[in-house]
């Protein structure tokens, strides 16, 4: 017979003997562990793109095909314009309410832009995420561009000015715009800036036209959905980009020479394989310095190749690009003008020997761990660049690709596929873009013949 006092002693323990201990929290595999990225086409015809980064904020965009390779002749400049025009009123919140309403939710939104998209941003916390959408919504299908308030954006010299300004005194991003112009002419050739002669001229009516046809259901989407309702579609069909090759020379003068040199490359094509195996032949061929006032010589393979032939200071970089059609690669470089001839003929003949000649395994396996890193630093530790990433896949493809699955596509290129590819490359027509002090400078015919 049970001893009564025992029977208190035991009740703190009743139903949690062995039977009943806790089971362990599973734990999650490396693939488990990956953010999960989705996309999903509304009844509206908007497409849907999420991925799930486990922060306390949410980042949302709105994403529409209408940077500047879809403005034509008579309208050059306009996407700059719309990154400007976010302070403006809409049908249904006035400038103040929109900056006062951002203020309360203690949101951000921006408005940024490259050849191919405009990206309206918010970031806030989770909580009144849904209310930043609906300013996005107003923001991007309910614009009215008075025109009073399109003549005080374009007379504000804090504006639309000073991003010209401020272009005039970066010659190194100048230089990437000539060698667009010059490899393509229009479409990706397209200016991100607008031209100074249309600077007050911008009308309400040429506004509205462009974001009538291009923020329509087939060139918009909305990241983190919404009840958004974008203009309907009339039709307008796409003009593919052509890399022609060409040769633009600005003479701004001074001391120093900028000069940019690229071959026509495959478009991104949701990673495809040349894509890729061009991205690992860029840093074989050297991405700039890593640390701050670098020449970057010791890691850069073309920076070790001009070093032999000037004592003057210099740098030089590797540059790609790759567009939902079209793409290029080549270098970039600056160097005093006394020594500019021997420095963009040496760069440019050993661009062209590592094309036709090909690299070494040793090199291709360093060029994949340096791609690696720079997709990390690039996508992981700045959500914005990857939110734009998530909207331009969504945009061009039917499924997304996370950073970790491109590590995985990485991994099995070969020297075999970069060699291939390099040699399809050498085979397109040169670009040739200068700024700066042009006069000793070779022309293009007499470097590439």
């Amino acid at each position: 017979m049970a001893v009564r006092i025992s029977r208190p002693l035991l009740l703190p323990y009743k139903g949690r003997m062995f039977s009943a201990v806790a089971q362990p929290e599973p734990r999650l595999t490396a693939d488990e562990k990956e953010p999960r990225a989705y996309i999903k086409k509304l009844s509206n015809g908007m497409l849907v793109g999420t991925i799930e980064s486990q922060s306390p904020l949410s980042r949302l965009a709105v994403v529409v095909n209408a940077g500047s390779r879809y403005e034509s002749g008579d309208n050059l400049g306009v996407a700059h314009v719309l990154r400007h025009a976010t302070k403006l009123r809409t049908e249904n919140l006035s400038n103040l309410g929109i900056t006062r309403s951002t203020q309360q939710l203690g949101a951000d939104l921006t408005c940024q832009g490259t050849r191919e998209h405009l990206f309206y941003k918010g970031v806030v916390t989770r909580n009144c995420a849904a209310k930043v959408v609906e300013i996005l919504r107003e923001l991007t299908t309910k614009q009215t561009f008075k025109d009073w308030e399109l003549e005080e954006i374009q007379a504000d010299p804090n504006g639309l000015k000073l991003d010209l300004s401020v272009l005039k005194t970066r010659p190194d991003i100048r230089v990437i715009e000539l060698l667009h112009a010059a490899g393509f002419r229009d479409t990706l050739g397209r200016s991100l800036y607008a031209p100074e002669f249309m600077i007050g001229k911008y009308t309400h009516d040429q506004l509205l036209h462009y974001v009538k046809t291009y923020f329509s259901s087939g060139h918009e989407l909305e990241q983190l959905a919404s009840e958004f309702e974008p203009y309907s579609s009339i039709g307008v069909p796409q003009t593919n980009a052509t890399f022609y090759g060409g040769e633009i020379r600005e003479n701004t003068g001074g001391p120093l020479s900028y000069v940019a040199f690229a071959y026509g490359g495959p478009s991104v094509g949701q990673f495809s394989k040349d894509s890729l195996a061009l991205e690992v032949l860029k840093q074989v061929l050297g991405v700039g310095p890593h640390v701050k006032y670098s020449t970057g010589t010791v890691a850069s393979n073309l920076g070790k190749l001009v070093a032999s032939v000037t004592s003057s200071p210099f740098a030089i970089s590797s540059i790609g690009a790759s567009y939902s059609d079209a793409g290029l690669l080549g270098l970039s470089l600056v160097a005093p003008n006394s020594e500019i001839d021997k420095v963009v003929r040496t760069a440019v003949s050993s661009l062209r020997s590592v094309l036709t000649s090909g690299v070494s395994d040793q090199d291709v396996q360093k060029a994949k761990t340096k791609l690696k890193s720079e997709i990390a630093m690039l996508f992981l530790e700045h959500p914005d660049n990857l939110l734009s990433w998530l909207g331009e896949q969504t945009l061009n493809s039917d499924h997304i690709l996370t950073p970790q699955e491109v590590y995985r596509l990485v991994d099995p290129i070969t020297t075999g596929d970069i060699n291939s590819a390099a040699k399809k490359l050498a085979t397109s027509k040169p670009a040739l873009a200068v700024t700066g002090n042009t006069n000793n400078v070779p022309y293009l015919d007499r470097l590439v013949s």
